[in-house]
């Protein structure tokens, strides 16, 4: 999955805490969709974010990696 610049702010929202832990699925969809203009559902099935029992719990260590990767690069331009 190659990822978007939406797609990477969605990652960011998680990774910074604009959206905590706990936070529900589709409270957090909502929020994307509202704020962001996107969908987190397809980062969520390729293993970008953690899911627990319908409540968004953080990225995953390849959500991580790639969210930090990204900043990494924008910092760098």
């Amino acid at each position: 999955m190659e990822l978007t610049a939406t797609d990477y702010e969605i990652l960011k929202a998680i990774y910074t805490g604009r959206v905590s832990s706990g936070t529900p699925v589709n409270h957090f969809v909502d929020y994307c969709d509202n704020v962001i203009g996107g969908d987190p559902k397809p980062l969520v099935a390729a293993g970008y974010i953690v899911t627990d029992h319908n409540e968004i719990n953080g990225l995953t260590e390849k959500g991580t990696k790639a969210y930090e990767a990204h900043a990494a690069q924008e910092s760098n331009s």
